[in-house]
């Protein structure tokens, strides 16, 4: 059977009247069929105005019959349709007040929440790069970044030390050297902030913190750990 074949089954399987393996099978039909399904739907209110007709005109019908005319069901499907589409209506009302009302409502908050505070900038936004350079022979390469803080400095430290280079003086083989990173003031005062072991082909990365503000620090050196001299050096 063709989907057409199914167009007139709307009116009498809402009045009850398909039989019930025709019921079952226009059932199934419904399930796939979205044109079939809205015609059912505009016809859902047919048997609540069948049952306004009052009992006498139905008995009296009954005595003495009297064609049916041919209008009676499209007016019957018309008015149907006509109570359908207010109900509609009315829903689609109902549905744009409140989503108005919710626009309001997204609309008012950000006027009755308060303002958050500004965003301060962090202290790396502003960090400064500093490359060491040599001050004297050494295995070492490193460059450091001042980054302000509230309180004062923080200095990042990456330190390589070459791995064809041989162990220092006064170290046996696989043991690691002792380094040390200071600041120095604008008065010449001198801090140690950090210090470290490493051996050759090592990368390490100590970080120091200093009380100075980024535009108080001169310079900052790699010293050795065993004699104190200064081995790498840089200004911000």
């Amino acid at each position: 059977m063709t989907t057409d074949a199914y167009s007139d089954w709307d009116a009498a399987y809402v009045l009850g009247a398909l039989a019930a393996t025709d019921r079952r099978e226009f059932e199934r039909h419904l399930a796939g069929c979205a044109e079939c399904s809205a015609a059912v739907a505009e016809l859902a209110g047919l048997p609540g105005l069948l049952a306004k007709v009052p009992v006498g005109e139905v008995e009296m019908s009954e005595r003495s019959p009297l064609p049916v005319p041919q209008t009676l069901l499209p007016r019957l499907v018309r008015s149907v349709a006509r109570r359908r589409r207010r109900s509609r209506a009315l829903v689609v009302g109902s549905i744009l007040a409140a989503a108005a009302t919710a626009a309001a409502i997204v609309l008012a908050v950000p006027l009755i929440l308060p303002t958050p505070p500004a965003v301060t900038s962090t202290g790396s936004a502003s960090a400064i790069s500093v490359v060491l350079t040599p001050v004297e022979s050494s295995p070492l390469y490193a460059d450091v970044k001042l980054v302000p803080e509230g309180w004062g400095t923080r200095l990042e430290l990456n330190c390589r030390y070459d791995a064809t280079a041989s162990t220092p003086p006064g170290y046996s083989r696989g043991e690691g050297a002792g380094y040390a990173m200071f600041v120095t003031d604008a008065s010449g005062r001198s801090m140690q902030v950090a210090t470290w072991t490493a051996t050759p082909g090592s990368t390490v990365e100590p970080a120091g913190t200093t009380s100075l503000a980024v535009a108080d620090i001169s310079s900052v050196d790699i010293r050795s750990g065993s004699d104190g001299r200064v081995l790498l050096s840089g200004s911000p």
